[in-house]
This record gives C-alpha cells, sequence and structure tokens, in this order.
C-alpha cells in the first residue's frame, strides 16, 4: 500500500558494518523482492482475465475512475508513514500521526462522495460506474490506516511481516477479481479485488505491527507531521502526473477504448520493466557497496565498475524490451485476444521506451552509494517536467493515441541523456570502454530480432495460429540472444566479478 519503496529504501540504506546484520539485511531485500514478484504476477494474472471479459472501453473506464481515486489516496496518505519511520526510536510513537492520517482520509473520501453526488446530477453515470466508484472510495480510510502500520513494520525493520501481507493481500484480491470478472460483474469486480487486498492488508498488518494507541491529539505533533507530509506532497504528485498523464490526456481528447488500449500495452511493458529492474538495482547496490565500502577501489576502480554495471544491464534488458517489441502482435493476440490487437502498435513503442531508459535503473543505487543521493528528488522532478512536456506537445500536435506513445519514446531519450550525464559526472565512466562493452549487447539483440521476424516471415505472420507464432519467436529468440550472451556476456560477468572480489 505504497510502502514497497519507503521498504526497498530501508533495505538499501542499511549499514554493513555487522556481517550478521548485512545477511539479514539481504534476506529482508528478498522477501521485499518477492512481494514485488508475487504483486506483479497478480496484476499480469488480473489483466489477462479482464481483457479476456472485459471490452477496451470498459477496462479504459475503470482505468480513469480508479487512476480519480488513486490521485486522493495519494493525497490523504502522503507523508505519514515516512513520518513515522523518521520519528526518533527513543521515543514512543504520537498516536496523533495515526489519527490525523485518518482524519485526512476521511476528508477526501467525504470529498469523494460529494464528487459522486454531483456527478449524479450532471454526468448520470450508469449503475456499474457508481457502484465502482462508491467500492473504490471506500479504501481510502482504510489505506490511510494501513500505510501507518506499515511505517511501524519498517521502522522496526520488520521487512518479512511488510512483505508477507502484500503478497497475501494481492493473491487473495487477484482471485476476488478473477471471481467476479466470470461470473459476470464487469469492472465492479475490479473494484471488489482491490477492496479485498485493502480488507486482507488492513487485518493483517495491523495483525502484524499491533500499534493501536490510545486517541490523542497534540497540536505541535499535529503540526508537525502535516508539514513532513506536505513536503513529500509535491514529489508524490509529479510522480503521479508522470505515470497517469498520458492516460488523463487520452481520455479528454480521445476516448475511452483508447485509454483501455493504452493501459493494458503500459500494464504488460511495466510488469516486465519490474521483474528486470529489481534484480539491476539490487545488483548495482550490492556491487557498488561492496566497491565503496572496501578500501584501495579509487576514481579508476569506481569507473571501471559502472561501465561493467551499464553493460550488464544492457545485456539484461535490452532482448527482453526487443524481443517484446518483436512479438507485440503476437503476445497480444494470444494474451489479450482479438480486439485488442490495436494495442500492439502502442506496445511497441512504449517496449522502446523502456528499453532506451533502462540505464535510468541504475541512478538511486549508484547516486546514493556515491554520496550524490540529493539529486534523486531534483533529477525525478526534471524527468516528470519533460515527461509532461512531451505529452503536451504530442496533444498540440495531434491527440493521437500513437503520438502520445511517441511522445514517450522522446521523453525517454532526453531523460536518459540527462541520466548518462550525471552519472558520467559521478562515476567518470570512459565512454569509449562503456560502449565498447555494449556493442555485444546491442549486437545480440539485433541479431535476435532478425533471427525472431525472419522466423515470422517464413511462416508468413498471418496470426491463424497465434500461438505457435509466439511460441516460435520465444524460442528463436531466445535460442540466438543466448549465443551471443554466452560468447560475450559471459566474459562481461567474470570481469565484474573479478573486479568486486580483488577488493
Amino acid at each position: 500500500m505504497g510502502t514497497s519503496s519507503v521498504a526497498s529504501t530501508a533495505v538499501s540504506g542499511e549499514g554493513e558494518d555487522h556481517k550478521p546484520r548485512s545477511a539479514s539485511t539481504s534476506r529482508d531485500a528478498l522477501w521485499v523482492s518477492g512481494a514485488r514478484l508475487v504483486s506483479q504476477l497478480c496484476g499480469i494474472g488480473t489483466l489477462l482475465v479482464a481483457a479476456r471479459v472485459l471490452s477496451p472501453a470498459e477496462v479504459g473506464i475503470f482505468a480513469m475512475v480508479s487512476s480519480t481515486v488513486l490521485l486522493q489516496s495519494k493525497i490523504a496518505e502522503a507523508g505519514w508513514s515516512e513520518y513515522l519511520i523518521a520519528a526518533p526510536h527513543d521515543r514512543e510513537l504520537p498516536g496523533t500521526v495515526l489519527y490525523c492520517a485518518l482524519a485526512s482520509g476521511l476528508a477526501f473520501t467525504i470529498l469523494g462522495f460529494l464528487g459522486l453526488a454531483i456527478s449524479l446530477i450532471w454526468l448520470q453515470p450508469s449503475g456499474s460506474i457508481f457502484l465502482t466508484l462508491l467500492l473504490l472510495m471506500a479504501t481510502i480510510v482504510p489505506g490511510t490506516f494501513i500505510i501507518c502500520q506499515s511505517g511501524v513494520l519498517v521502522r522496526g525493520r520488520r521487512l518479512r511481516e511488510l512483505a508477507c501481507y502484500q503478497a497475501a493481500s494481492e493473491f487473495l484480491g487477484l482471485l476476488v477479481t478473477a471471481g467476479g470478472l466470470l461470473l459476470g460483474w464487469g469492472i465492479v469486480a475490479l473494484a471488489a479485488g482491490r477492496c479485498c487486498v485493502v480488507l486482507v492488508a488492513l487485518l493483517i498488518s495491523t495483525g502484524f505491527a499491533r500499534w493501536l494507541p490510545r486517541f490523542e491529539f497534540k497540536l505541535t505533533t499535529a503540526r508537525e507531521a502535516l508539514a513532513y507530509s506536505t513536503r513529500l506532497l509535491a514529489s508524490r504528485l509529479m510522480q503521479f502526473a508522470q505515470s497517469y498523464g498520458a492516460e488523463f490526456l487520452i481520455v479528454f481528447f480521445i476516448g475511452a477504448t483508447e485509454v483501455g488500449l493504452y493501459r493494458m500495452a503500459s500494464r504488460i511493458v511495466g510488469a516486465v520493466t519490474e521483474l528486470i529492474s529489481e534484480p539491476v538495482r539490487m545488483l548495482a547496490w550490492s556491487y557498488f557497496s561492496r566497491q565503496q565500502g572496501e578500501a584501495g577501489g579509487g576514481e579508476e576502480g569506481l569507473s571501471r565498475l559502472m561501465g561493467l554495471i551499464m553493460a550488464a544491464t544492457a545485456f539484461a534488458a535490452l532482448p527482453v524490451f526487443m524481443g517484446l517489441a518483436v512479438i507485440s502482435k503476437q503476445l497480444v493476440s494470444v494474451a489479450l485476444g482479438a480486439q485488442w490487437l490495436a494495442a500492439a502498435p502502442v506496445l511497441i513503442l512504449l517496449a522502446a521506451a523502456r528499453g532506451i531508459a533502462v540505464i535510468q535503473m541504475l541512478n538511486e543505487p549508484v547516486l546514493s552509494i556515491i554520496g550524490r543521493v540529493a539529486l534523486l528528488p531534483r533529477l525525478n522532478m526534471l524527468f516528470t517536467a519533460t515527461s509532461l512536456a512531451c505529452l503536451a506537445v504530442a496533444g498540440w500536435i495531434g491527440p493521437q493515441l500513437l503520438n502520445i506513445a511517441v511522445a514517450q519514446v522522446v521523453a525517454a531519450a532526453l531523460t536518459t541523456a540527462v541520466s548518462l550525464y550525471f552519472l558520467q559526472r559521478g562515476t567518470r565512466f570512459r565512454w569509449p570502454s562503456l560502449l565498447r562493452r555494449i556493442l555485444p549487447a546491442g549486437l545480440g539483440a539485433c541479431v535476435m530480432v532478425g533471427a525472431v521476424g525472419l522466423a515470422l516471415h517464413m511462416t508468413g505472420g498471418s496470426l491463424n495460429l497465434p500461438l505457435v507464432d509466439l511460441f516460435m519467436g520465444v524460442v528463436v529468440g531466445g535460442l540466438a540472444y543466448i549465443l551471443i550472451a554466452w560468447s560475450s556476456g559471459r566474459a562481461l560477468m567474470a570481469e565484474l566479478n573479478h573486479v568486486t572480489d580483488a577488493r
């Protein structure tokens, strides 16, 4: 419930003074990563079932309804968990914070109900949309309670309990959503699944944290917590705008069906990105912390390690995103159904955007380890502003679905250039050495794409047997890339291990 990034920061920021504690931190990191994996798999499962039952227009309507309520939740939840995590450990946690969080959730719930009442008069939404909004708004207050309990767990470094309740709630939510969709509930099933996630998380997180303070209200504490929350609110809103700005632009200028197509394509690419990014970040945290923690590394060692990590990231990510693009039609046809084929071109462009931006996965671990963590919020705000500016230009040129996706590619290219600039300044990596190491990854991915394209062309690419085409594309592409990775990637990983183990 909004605590995964906080948990990963707590894991990665742990000191390495004692080996037992470091080992415990590594296990906690695995638990958090496992919970994220379960969450992504549940999200993919929900997506597959919804695509088979709902139309693109229905998915688009739910996307906008849920995004509107999510915005209310983001504002209501901002900062309360982080305030509890940062509270001094030698003092009892202030119960005022919990009740301020609940009051914030209640205020935004009431605001949502007022908006719902107005919509009934002016927009006359259908019964399913009304009920969906009602169910989703009912999760705002419990959500604020959950993040406070999560803050207590993170503060006590009880990340296993945090991971357990997140994974369990997501899995049970998937069961409720799938059951409701198969029973014909429509978009209400998606809202019911969300309610199940929140209810299960509420019960389990409260059982783990057991933080139920008596009612109190201290004005000084409330003002301090509110100021802390307000400082985080701007960055949360910027992140929300970056994540959902394209969908709001699409629904206002194009239509709900296009939102559904865009949402499905972005969810597929987002799920793949999450599965790749977490291992890459953990690899970077591990290698860079080891390099900085041992004597004798110096600027030369940091520069060399940065080049190796970036090349390893390219080897891990480029074939995935390029392969995702080349088999997009087959994947959409098999996984989502023929009615979603219009999402395939969007999927290609969004996969290209994520492939271009793959190096940005290293921003957080690298800049944190080298002591430039203060740059991260500024970079995030700059990236968000760039993304919104590109979307605005796309809307001005012509509010079409492909224009919006192209804007994401342009934004990815611009923000990646900025990331590379700051990473180069911080680590002093050498461009010729980096390009020499990344070249085999790029060539391998191109060979893979060519092999897959040739195999699909030889079969006609007719989509008459999309499952066979998809299987052939995955097998041919996988074999082609394994040959390249075995010849070049093996030497890269051996050099990477040698660089860190030698210290």
